[in-house]
């Protein structure tokens, strides 16, 4: 089964809360569609202090697509740990893990820009310890730990909701490991995968990794003339890839694009691709093992027709092709 990922950060150029209400609305619509015809998945993530509106709170996102469908997986890619209160998160995640019935799997990982750190008044220079303290705290109170405190009743999901650790490093591996828990990669690094189940193996516990393919298929969006798409609808692609390229300095991720400034370079990264149904369909079928089809329709404020346009033809012309 191919799996299928709406992916939604809300944000668009301006940051106007109008607009935003507007690719929220869309997007629950969108989610709403994509589950009714084939859908597998939405993903949110988290950033703070941008002024365009990006999703601030990856755990409340979720639980609003979540509400509106029965069977999607909500992915948060990811929680930023170290600013949230662990007791907190461990309650967010339990209510949300309650009304869905086990829907909702969560990615904590440290983050990367220090003004997120400095906005919420945490310091960037212990996130590795806030982040082993928000871990150990979780898992007590899911637990039941802080249950005489009325903390966290219970959850749906048993031994508690899913939960990953996301990164990139040995140092995440080895977090982890640690605490037993699924690995979940932000690009194609297998050595740090195999530095992982090394760990569990001498732990004795067993191994779950998340991990990027070799093939980096970027996101994808389906136009019946790629060539025109990119000429009237690729600057909302580029100011996202600009953006969030400025957030790093080397590749944090499988997604971003350090130092991109023209369209020209990020149509050659491959990490955004206007796509032709029979291209996509041609893609899959020869790929065998393809991974994730990862769909980012309303990315940089796009045009919320053309967000249904890129959908529609996924769930119309691609999807039945593949069945």
């Amino acid at each position: 089964m191919l799996l299928t990922v709406l992916r939604f950060n809300f944000a668009s150029p301006q940051g106007d809360p109008r607009r935003q209400s507007e690719l929220l609305s869309a997007a629950l619509e969108l989610a709403q569609w994509g589950e009714s015809h084939g859908f597998t998945s939405v993903s949110v993530d988290e950033h703070h202090a941008t002024g365009h509106g990006w999703s601030c709170n990856p755990i409340m996102a979720a639980a609003m697509f979540l509400a509106r469908t029965t069977t999607l997986i909500a992915s948060v890619d990811c929680a930023l740990g170290p600013l949230w209160n662990p007791v907190r998160l461990a309650e967010d995640i339990a209510l949300v893990d309650n009304m869905s019935r086990g829907r909702l799997h969560t990615t904590v990982g440290l983050g990367y820009r220090t003004i997120e750190y400095d906005s919420l008044g945490v310091d960037f220079g212990r996130r590795g310890e806030l982040m082993d303290g928000l871990v150990e705290r979780i898992l007590s109170v899911w637990g039941g730990a802080d249950s005489d405190a009325g903390v966290c009743t219970g959850t749906w999901t048993r031994p508690h909701p899913p939960l990953y650790i996301g990164g990139g490093s040995r140092a995440t591996a080895r977090r982890a490991a640690r605490f037993g828990l699924p690995l979940s990669l932000a690009d194609h690094l297998p050595d740090i995968a195999a530095y992982y189940r090394h760990l569990c193996a001498a732990a004795g516990t067993k191994p779950f990794v998340l991990m990027p393919g070799p093939v980096n298929r970027g996101m994808i969006y389906l136009h019946e003339d790629p060539d025109r798409a990119w000429a009237e609808l690729g600057h909302h692609i580029l100011w996202e890839a600009v953006t969030y390229g400025q957030w790093s300095t080397d590749h944090r991720s499988f997604m971003h694009l350090p130092g991109v400034r023209t369209l020209d370079e990020v149509r050659a990264s491959g990490r955004y691709r206007f796509l032709t149904p029979e291209q996509l369909i041609a893609e899959v079928t020869e790929a065998g093992e393809y991974g994730p089809l990862v769909m980012h329709p309303l990315v940089g404020g796009m045009p919320v027709d053309e967000a249904w346009k890129s959908v529609q033809l996924l769930t119309d012309k691609v999807l039945p092709a593949l069945a």
